[in-house]
């Protein structure tokens, strides 16, 4: 196989273009059967479409060639233990899990890759108990301390949280993020006494919508000077939050550089605190205006309601919804949809051709407007993804579509919320894999809300 090819499948994958990936990888393998790499990507390119069976085949047949190394097989079993629990049997993917010992290797992060993907499968139990023996054989290791502290959060655990927090140090830096500039300035937690700061993006948009609650601590905390950088798309909704600049993402090392420390998302969470559902507001926004006009025009007096199903981003498929367990909510004649989705997602939608009566917002949306768009909804349901985020961020009604494997941030709660407690409700699979069960659980929160309510009662008669 040529180099190229494999770049190309790479980039397409990178740029969200499963089906173009798909493509040329079947073009590759057609020439190269054998090719363990090309059919990885391949298989990734089935998850992320969310085409579980069809990839759970590609990632059996790399895991059980003989020729097939450690870095052919990592990357398989984890892919195959988030079809298997995706699919509703995660027990598919546990001799594989079994197969895989990493405690060979010198480094500390590889001997979590079993845990690790024990816990994407849903034994979260059993992950939670081998990170704790690796940490006793290594103790105050940084990924593992990391690791071990999200499978307690994921467990509902909320000790997890300072472990969790080893992903934002300067010693988990020092040794994973060795190339980031002026790890010595990173903030950890210490008083900050008139110092600047500047806020470094790290992980997804939802994240950062979620995190930037905590700015309003670090001024307790006695912050000067607060920036944050991030692409222009959200500068509105970020200053919003209270800080002082916000710098494009083309000027976060010299903001970094001038700045007496900086803080990454997720190390946010070090100001400690939590601030009520409504922390942000969007900008003014002709476009989400003229996007409302037409959504209620068309509901014709129906709740205009959000809606958001699928993740392109790394691991998204773990999270994602397929398609056709979406059709009891589109088939509903008493809401009326405004599409969030954007990529794959959306373009499975279109094609199927079974949302005509949908407002879609467009793939080009930025967040700020969107942001204007979603405070004008009355409610957004949607998986733990941008518009979940942005919505409780901003106090509107949602709904987190969830699965019974959640990210640790939620505490593994049932129904309440434990990010934005005052506007948020999770609707999460009865079973593992069960996005069916999950659909007509919010089918039931949707029915409570275009109920019509009745009458109000009548005085009680006057006695005689």
């Amino acid at each position: 196989m040529m180099l190229s090819l494999l770049d190309t499948v790479e980039s397409a994958i990178a740029a969200g273009e499963f089906e173009v990936a798909e493509a040329d990888a079947e073009v590759g393998l057609a020439e190269s059967p054998d090719d363990l790499v090309l059919r990885g990507k391949l298989a990734l390119c089935l998850t992320k479409q969310l085409r579980f069976a069809e990839a759970i085949s590609h990632w059996r047949l790399i895991l059980d060639a003989p020729q097939a190394g450690l870095s052919d097989r990592v990357p398989a079993t984890f892919g195959l233990a988030i079809c298997a629990a995706q699919s509703g049997e995660p027990h598919w993917a546990r001799p594989y899990i079994d197969r895989l010992d990493m405690r060979f290797s010198p480094h500390p992060s590889d001997w979590c890759w079993r845990p690790r993907i024990l816990a994407a499968a849903g034994f979260g139990d059993e992950a939670e108990a081998e990170l704790r023996s690796l940490l006793s054989d290594r103790p105050g290791d940084p990924f593992i301390e990391q690791a071990l502290g999200m499978v307690m959060l994921q467990r509902g655990d909320p000790e997890g949280r300072s472990l969790a927090l080893a992903f934002s140090s300067r010693a988990f830096y020092q040794i994973y993020y060795s190339g980031t500039p002026l790890i010595e300035r990173m903030w950890q937690g210490e008083p900050l006494e008139g110092r600047s700061i500047t806020i470094v993006p790290h992980g997804g948009f939802g994240d950062l919508f979620q995190f930037i609650r905590h700015v309003p601590r670090l001024r307790n905390l006695g912050a000067g000077s607060i920036t944050v950088a991030a692409t222009s798309r959200c500068h509105g909704l970020l200053r919003s939050a209270g800080v002082d600049d916000v710098v494009g993402l083309e000027e976060l090392e010299a903001a970094r550089s001038r700045s007496e420390c900086w803080v990454g998302t997720f190390g946010l969470a070090r100001a400690g605190g939590e601030s009520a559902s409504g922390y942000l507001r969007a900008p003014p926004s002709a476009q989400a205006d003229a996007i409302l006009r037409q959504a209620r025009s068309r509901a014709a007096g129906r709740p205009c309601i959000g809606l958001y199903w699928h993740s392109d981003m790394d691991l998204g498929e773990a999270k994602s919804i397929p398609h056709p367990a979406l059709a009891p909510l589109l088939a509903r004649t008493d809401i009326h949809w405004v599409i969030l989705q954007r990529g794959f997602g959306l373009r499975r939608l279109q094609a199927a051709e079974i949302s005509r009566d949908a407002t879609v917002t467009g793939v080009e949306l930025p967040f700020d407007d969107a942001g204007a768009l979603i405070a004008g909804l009355d409610g957004v349901a949607s998986i733990c993804a941008w518009p979940f985020h942005l919505a409780g961020a901003l106090g509107v009604r949602t709904w987190l579509l969830a699965g019974r494997v959640l990210d640790g941030r939620h505490l593994n709660r049932e129904r309440d919320s434990v990010v934005y407690p005052a506007c948020a409700t999770l609707v999460r699979q009865p079973t593992v894999g069960d996005w069916p069960g999950a659909i007509a659980l919010l089918m039931g929160e949707l029915d409570a809300l275009t109920r019509p309510q009745g009458p109000a009662a009548l005085p009680a008669p006057e006695p005689c």
